[in-house]
């Protein structure tokens, strides 16, 4: 039999494993599939929805949207962005984004609506105010944060998109920084948006045919101190 403080005991930790997570770490693990408790999944229409599975050495979720649709992978969980708060009156000080991704048929994806990063709406896009990720500029990466429209933006990093790369943004007291392959490509010190904020990759494609994106392992954190 379970005594009163065994029992206490149980329901504590049931109760600190059931609350959200300061860290993430996703590696399309599960041969059962996209874990929807984790995950918020938006299949397009038409085309190839959201499935999990293995490419070389990388363990991957894959979607292909037709023409003119759209597909999603939004987190299920919000994390505190605040360049602008941290350090003041926040315990936490500091958030760190980083995942892989692969794109293919990129010329037929929507650059006005294509995003990949957080943003304060579960069905924000590109076009949503007060977002920190990347988006799409002349069919190549842009680094972009908003702050109520007002828009700091960065792109020509000379980045081949048909190939796995290491997107890294991190978020401190007065900067966001993007990181490809372990290499800063941009520091943004304006227009910084403080927000909680979900994990969101959409796409959108154009009239002329489908396209493909292929999410590799995606991590988060929060920390309570600023390096």
């Amino acid at each position: 039999m379970i005594g009163i403080k065994s029992l206490t005991r149980v329901v504590s930790i049931l109760n600190m494993a059931s609350r959200p997570s300061l860290y993430l770490y996703e590696g399309w693990q599960d041969e059962a599939g996209i874990d929807n408790t984790v995950w918020t999944v938006t299949d397009p229409a038409t085309g190839n929805p959201w499935s999990r599975g293995v490419a070389a050495i990388y363990v991957r979720a894959i979607c292909q949207p037709f023409a003119n649709e759209t597909c999603r992978l939004r987190s299920n969980q919000r994390w505190l962005a605040a360049p602008t708060v941290y350090g003041k009156d926040t315990i936490l000080r500091r958030l760190t984004l980083e995942f892989e991704m692969k794109l293919a048929d990129v010329a037929n994806m929507d650059n006005t609506k294509c995003f990949f990063g957080l943003n304060p709406l579960a069905d924000g896009d590109r076009g949503s105010n007060s977002i920190i990720g990347w988006s799409l500029a002349a069919d190549v990466l842009q680094s972009i944060t908003d702050n109520g429209g007002a828009e700091t933006v960065n792109t020509g990093f000379g980045e081949t998109l048909t190939d796995w790369n290491k997107l890294k943004i991190d978020i401190y007291e007065g900067h966001v920084k993007f990181f490809i392959n372990e290499v800063e490509v941009a520091d943004h010190t304006t227009n910084l948006p403080s927000l909680a904020m979900w994990l969101n990759f959409f796409v959108d494609t154009e009239g002329a045919a489908l396209a493909t994106i292929e999410l590799g392992i995606i991590r988060a954190w929060t920390e309570d101190i600023a390096r």
